[in-house]
This record gives structure tokens, sequence and C-alpha cells, in this order.
């Protein structure tokens, strides 16, 4: 009988997201946001990391960060449907980032999470770090090859150009069209074609309102500031998405604290294409800001740097690799 209970306990886990219930939060009085969590009766004093997808995608982008995730005890996961992706409501309103960390933020207040480690791809990245900035919650940064805008007053007239004929290029009716061509640059050269397929199944069927705004206000200089975050961050990016020679020195100076790698011939979704090499160093990453969470080092920013740059020291985190 004991055996035959545990048969049926093993069986009731999740296997895959999808097994998760579905669950949503209400913002702006109307709209509907989507999101998992796993493991939400840890308690307290369980850990978070929330998981935030990027440009056209949903939550699914994270199916192998919830098999490696879903057994570590006092562990609480969050998935998150952007609005306006996934299956989350998608109205007519403008998709600005603080839109976007404002629904993020009412995932966390209905759960009673204050502190997590923020993982964002693409765009789900300038996403995490606007919440961070504009919200009361704390908590750490992954940067899975996130996306950028830099207004430093050194930006010259091409680059603003280029920049603003990438944000209008969904404008239009051709706007699935533009989109499909947008994640055939996605890949690399080793890219499997599972991953491509779930790029080209998902991505182009955004509605062509969400996209043209998520993208007109992305680019938009105001949701750009120069703000260093001075809290633990992890940036794994890849060459593939044609980063600028000085694409360290360039995160150096957002990121004080940060642990950087790059990649030379992956494909955009890291964390699909080379999940074992990712949720380890997600894993190790989450170590350290636990260790540094139990010091007690919030402040002053110096200090905590200090201690942070200590136990990256310590565990010999930051080194390039693939």
């Amino acid at each position: 009988m004991l055996f035959a209970l545990l048969l049926v306990n093993c069986s009731q886990q999740p296997q895959t997201l999808s097994d998760l219930k579905s669950e949503y939060v209400t913002i702006d009085d109307s709209i509907r946001v989507h999101y998992k969590i796993w493991n939400e009766s840890a308690g307290t004093d369980a850990k978070t990391i929330c998981f935030v997808h990027g440009f056209g995608c949903d939550m699914n982008t994270w199916e192998k960060q919830f098999e490696a995730f879903r057994d570590e005890k006092g562990l609480q996961l969050v998935f998150i449907d952007l609005p306006g992706y996934g299956q989350s409501d998608k109205p007519h309103v403008d998709y600005t980032l603080d839109f976007f960390a404002h629904a993020i933020d009412e995932v966390l207040n209905a759960n009673s999470i204050q502190d997590a480690v923020f993982v964002g791809h693409s765009l789900g990245t300038p996403v995490c770090r606007q919440m961070l900035m504009a919200t009361g919650h704390k908590g750490a940064l992954v940067d899975v090859d996130g996306v950028y805008c830099f207004y430093d007053g050194t930006e010259t007239p091409e680059y603003i150009e280029a920049v603003n004929q990438f944000g209008h290029a969904f404008d239009g009716p051709e706007c699935r069209e533009v989109i499909t061509g947008f994640v055939s640059s996605l890949a690399g050269k080793e890219t499997p074609q599972d991953i491509n397929d779930y790029a080209m199944s998902v991505m182009p069927e955004t509605p062509q309102h969400v996209a043209s705004s998520t993208m007109q206000h992305l680019i938009e200089k105001k949701w750009w500031p120069n703000t260093q975050l001075s809290l633990p961050v992890m940036v794994i990016c890849t060459q593939n998405s044609g980063l600028d020679p000085d694409n360290k020195q360039k995160m150096q100076r957002l990121y004080p604290t940060l642990d950087y790698t790059e990649l030379t011939t992956c494909g955009h979704f890291i964390h699909m294409e080379q999940p074992k090499m990712f949720n380890d160093k997600l894993k190790t990453f989450c170590q350290i800001y636990d260790r540094l969470s139990a010091t007690g080092i919030t402040g002053p920013a110096e200090l905590y740097r200090k201690g942070i740059m200590e136990y990256l020291s310590k565990y010999n985190f930051s080194k390039d690799a693939e």
C-alpha cells in the first residue's frame, strides 16, 4: 500500500510547465496577466527565481529551467506571460517597459514576494531592470542576451537612425513577415531545429499592435538612463546577436558587480540551446546571492559591491566560456 501511495504521489508531480496550474492577476482594472508558480507552499523563507521571456515569446521558453529547478528544496519558481504575449490579455494599450514592469510587480505582490533572482531573456532583461529600478522589490538580475539601447551622448546619427528604423520596422501590415525574418536572424550556426521551430511557431503570432507598440516604446530614450544597479548581476550573451566589441565594458558601467560570459556561436535562445551550461551557472549564481543575503550586506554601495566581488572571486565564477 505504501509503495502504491508513493507511486501515486510521484505521478502527481508536474513534469512540464504545462502541468502547472494557470493563475491570473488583474492590472489596470481589466488586464489579466497569466503566470504559473511552482512550490508556492515552500514558506516565507523560500528563495524565488522569477523568469521573464523575451519579445514574441511566452513562458514556455523556460521549460528546461523548470526541469532543472523543480526538485530544488526551498525554491519557488515564477513564470510570467507578459501582457500582450502568451495567455495574458492583449489590449490596445502602450506596451512600455514600465507597463511590463508593473505587471511583474503585481504578480509578485499577489504572492507576497519581495526578493527574487530575476531572469530575463532578450526583452525580458530591460523589463526586469525597469522593475528593479521602479518598484520596491529587491534581488539580483540575470541577463540572458538582453536588449539594450545605449544613449550616453556618444551615439552617432547613424546609430540613432538604425535604432529608429528597427523600432518602427513592425509598424506596417507586413509585421508578420518582418517578425519571421527577425526570427531567422536569431539562430546560431549550431542552433537545434526544435528551437528554431519553437521561435517560428510563437513569435510571428504576436499581434501587430502589440509588436509595434513594444518596439516603438523600447527604443525611447527615457527608458535607458545610465543608472547603475549595485546588486548582483550575471550577463550571458552571444556574439551571434551582433555585440559591440566593447559590450563587456558597457555592461560593467551599468553593473559594477558584474559576472560576464560572452559566447561565440550560440544562438539568441541561450537557455534553450545550452541548458546545462546555463542552468549550472544560474544555480551557482543563486548560491552566491543566497550567501550574500545571509551576510546582511545591503549597503552602502561600496561595501555591498566589495562583498559581492569577494564571493565572485572566491568561487572563480567570472570566466568567459562556451
